[in-house]
């Protein structure tokens, strides 16, 4: 009977970590990652050390979007979460944080819905025997340390630094108590393999029905044409609700 595997992404951490991927690539920006591939590429370097037949079940992403307000709209993230999830087999887990908040609390509440959602799921009937965590962040070891006690083996998914430093590996705490299980694996070593190369192919608008060239992979496609009267429906939205009532 094969392993059972679940993968756990701090979205925060996978965003910033593009940076890595960059320098090995040679460059500045504008690299994608094979999302779809991500996690089973790496469940595939856990079978080969575990040196047994590991089978992804789930993979669990978590991410932050600011709360809706006047004048913002957080419709790109939001479709990118509807594409994990239907386009990539993701569960995703969203918040939506108050307007205000900075950086530091959205990194802070994704660390406390993954490590509460991997402890969870621990203690869960067969539900996983090793957790896959993509992340970086010296607060995740204590639940490293408690899944481990039980008895869930750990692989850690990292990323090269421009100062080779690294806050949860470099930890004094890995001295004194495992983290993981598998040696930790580098997310930038994997870079040509999960860099997303999209491929121009014929697609049919949704709306018009309409043909058209185009490198987007996601569920639903609308034309050019038909994406520019959308957005023109919404600046004319946008203006008369801020616009000055007359007196």
């Amino acid at each position: 009977m094969s392993l059972k595997a679940m993968a756990f992404i701090d979205g925060a951490w996978l965003y910033k970590s593009r940076n890595a991927l960059f320098e090995k690539l040679g460059l500045e920006s504008g690299c994608e990652i094979d999302y779809a591939k991500l996690p089973s590429l790496i469940c595939e370097q856990v079978a080969k050390a575990a040196g047994e037949d590991v089978g992804l079940v789930r993979t669990h992403y978590f991410g932050a979007v600011p709360a809706a307000r006047p004048g913002h709209a957080p419709s790109k993230q939001g479709s990118f979460y509807d594409f994990l999830e239907r386009s990539c087999g993701y569960e995703t887990d969203i918040a939506e944080m108050p307007v205000g908040c900075d950086s530091h609390a959205e990194e802070s509440w994704i660390r406390m819905a993954l490590g509460a959602s991997m402890l969870f799921s621990a203690v869960l009937p067969a539900a996983y025997d090793v957790a896959i965590l993509f992340g970086d962040s010296i607060c995740y070891g204590p639940m490293l340390t408690k899944a481990r006690m039980l008895g869930k083996r750990i692989q850690i998914v990292s990323a090269h630094t421009s100062d080779g430093t690294s806050p949860l590996l470099g930890s004094p705490q890995v001295g004194k108590q495992r983290f993981f299980d598998f040696q930790p694996l580098f997310i930038d070593d994997y870079a040509d393999q999960i860099r997303l190369v999209r491929e121009l192919v014929m697609r049919i608008c949704k709306k018009c029905g309409s043909g058209e060239q185009t490198t987007w992979a996601g569920p639903d496609f609308f034309c050019s044409k038909c994406r520019g009267k959308h957005r023109g429906a919404d600046d004319t939205v946008i203006r008369i609700s801020t616009a000055t009532p007359r007196q």
